[in-house]
This record gives C-alpha cells, structure tokens and sequence, in this order.
C-alpha cells in the first residue's frame, strides 16, 4: 500500500504518541509499503529527508518547543500543512491517509477525503477527545469551540482507532454510532532479553519519564518522596514543560534537591540509559489514554508504579507486574515505593513478567500488522464494486 501519515508531532518532537508515529510507519515499511509522513518542523531539523525507508516532509510551525506545541503552534501548522497535503495528494496516489489526533491534524481531513476522496482513519490519542482531560480549562474550552469538527471528522474517517479500551469507552460515550477499533501502542525490545539483577542494600533509583506539565501529577511523586525519611533514594525525572519551574519550587520547599535531579528533555538514546540504570519506574498520572513511557519502561525490564487511569490498568496486573494506585494519592504512591523498595525478588519477578508481556502483546511490527489490516479494509470498503 502507498500510505501518508500525518502527524503535528513526529520525532525528534512531541511525547510518546510522535514516538508511536514513527514506530509504525518504521514498520510498516519493513512490511512492504510505502510510507510518506507529513509533520511539523523544529529548530534545525530538514524540511525533508528519508529515514528508515520513509519520506519525511517537514511544514513550518511555530511551536513553544520540543514538548509544547501550544494554540499557535497547531493553528500555524494546519496552515502550513495544507498545501504540501494538496500537493503530497496530487504527486502521489495514496491509497490512504492516516491522521494521527483528530485535532489538530484530522481537520486536514476536509481536504483529502472532502476535496479529494481518498480514506483516511484516525487515531485517537487522548487529548484528542472530549472529556479526557477535565482539569485542563483551557482544553475543555477547545473542544467546545470545536465539537462540530471532530464530529464531521470521525463520521467521514473509514476506522477510528483508539489507543486504549478505556479511551475507546470515552469517545463511544460522547458520539454515538461511531464504532471505534482498539489498537494499543508498542515497544522496542531491549537487546537482551534478561533482567538485571535488583540488590536490596544498593540505593533506590527512581525514574520518570513525563511532560512537565500538571496532569502528570509529578507534584503528587514529589510530596511521595518526601515522606520516605527510612529509605536511601534518588529520584530522576526526565521531561521539559510548562510546570518546570513550580515543580522545581515544590522539591525546595519539600528540601528533595540532594535527591531529585530534573533532566530536562531527553533523547529517546538517553532515556534508554536511564531505564538501564533504574531500579523502579513511576507515573502519578492524572489522566492518560495509554502512556507509551509505561510500555518502554516495561520493555527495558523495569517494574512500574502506575495511577490506576486509563490503559494503565490494559498494560499493568497490579501485584504481578506492576503496582496500581489511585491518582491524586501520594501516601499511595510513597507505600507502593515502600513495597518494592523492601521486596527485591518482587522487583526481580515483575521485570521478568513485564519483558515477557511486551514480548507477547506489545511489539511494533504487531501493531503495524493491525494497523495494516484496517487500512486494507478501509480501503475495501471505499472502493466501489463493479456490477457484472
């Protein structure tokens, strides 16, 4: 197939659902198609260039920065996407178009199937969907502005496609009869396929992995921590955002600066690393359709301590591989630390469990290979069928 994938974020930019992006468009290419993608260019990056078998087309956005896209970013790449879409449509016959979000990116879809009849699905990502995120003012406030778009765009899309169950569950709640698939996302194994080996009187590394931004609830991991007076700690946070300043005052104020080190942003090679070199990984996330940073700890052999939100719960067994609590709960959180830090073989038994469980359900070419699947019967279904 002769496929454009569409995305406003796409590495070296955006959080996990641009590394989700590349992912599948790196394997669906090893499964023999062509892929082109459409994206938003930053800083110094080519306008376009090839890699890994695709061909990358970059369009001006005015971006915050490398994780903040902001209201003028996604305004100004619409305007930018639009006529290298047109043209992109014109020099190639695609058989589909794949928007990643339906907004900002699924508005494109006015034009290509609109204008120019060619299928297209949508993923659904999360912010993407009405109700997802009630604490953020300023997204309840766009989705209002902009129900009738995402309507018109998931009613005209061949397939929905939702990240996770639960998102899945939120999207059929707020328009009824579109029916929506389930594709989770994926991870790239480590090279090895053993765990290292956790040591109960060795200091705890602490890891995560987030946007700074308020619905991550790295405050609720802070103010954990800091009740953990019997433990012998370091916590490291990787991540850029809006909220880098407030949550640097908080770890002050809760005197945490001997043991909390914000990284800033991070390359996914350094990420890697600092999985390698944890011993648990956290998310106190208020809300999430399905962090990708959970899949890539769990990939990297590493248990994982999750808010009960979302997929979480799609991708962790609370006490097998992973612990579950409830968001907005740092004593939760602070006990759930406790009970690893205290319990090495628990923590050496849940990095085996969650190696073989990416193995077994959340590999890149399996999600590409679905993903496959419902382009061919997208597209099935817009082809007209001859009458003998």
């Amino acid at each position: 197939m002769r496929i454009l994938l569409v995305n406003y974020e796409f590495p070296p930019i955006g959080g996990g659902a641009s590394r989700a992006s590349y992912s599948i468009a790196r394997e669906l290419v090893t499964l023999g198609n062509e892929v082109v993608v459409l994206t938003s260019r930053f800083g110094d990056a080519p306008s376009t260039e090839e890699v890994d078998g695709m061909l990358i087309h970059r369009v001006v956005s005015w971006r915050k920065g490398i994780h903040d896209c902001g209201l003028r970013g996604a305004a100004s790449f619409l305007c930018s996407a639009a006529p290298r879409l047109r043209w992109l449509l014109r020099s190639y016959n695609f058989d589909i178009v794949h928007y990643f979000f339906s907004l900002p990116t699924g508005v494109l879809s006015m034009y290509s199937h609109g204008l120019r009849n060619v299928p297209y699905i949508v993923s659904l990502r999360g912010s993407d969907v009405p109700n997802y995120d009630l604490e953020s003012r300023k997204l309840r406030l766009m989705h209002g502005v902009t129900q009738l778009a995402t309507r018109h765009i998931w009613r005209n899309a061949a397939k929905v496609v939702a990240v996770s169950h639960s998102l899945r569950l939120l999207a059929e709640a707020w328009l009824d009869g579109v029916k929506i698939d389930v594709i989770h996302n994926g991870a790239d194994l480590l090279p090895s396929s053993e765990p290292k080996t956790f040591h109960a009187s060795e200091r705890l590394r602490i890891v995560a992995v987030s946007r700074l931004i308020p619905r991550k609830g790295l405050g609720d991991l802070l103010r954990a921590i800091a009740g953990l007076t019997d433990i012998d700690f370091e916590l490291k946070i990787a991540g850029s955002g809006e909220a880098a300043q407030q949550l640097a005052d908080l770890t002050a104020k809760l005197q945490l600066q001997d043991r909390v080190e914000f990284l800033g942003y991070q390359s996914q090679k350094d990420v890697r690393q600092l999985y390698s070199c944890a011993d648990i990984f956290v998310l106190p996330t208020h809300s999430d359709a399905f962090a990708n940073v959970i899949l890539e700890a769990m990939s990297s052999g590493l248990p994982v301590i999750a808010t009960d939100i979302g997929g979480a719960r799609e991708a962790i067994e609370h006490g097998v591989n992973g612990l579950l609590v409830l968001p907005h709960d740092p004593d939760a959180i602070g006990e759930a630390i406790r009970r690893l830090a205290g319990d090495p073989e628990l923590r050496q038994s849940m990095a085996r469990e969650n190696l073989a469980r990416i193995q077994r359900q959340f590999t890149w070419p399996a999600v590409a290979r679905q993903y496959q699947d419902v382009y061919a019967n997208a597209i099935k279904q817009a082809t007209p069928v001859a009458v003998p």
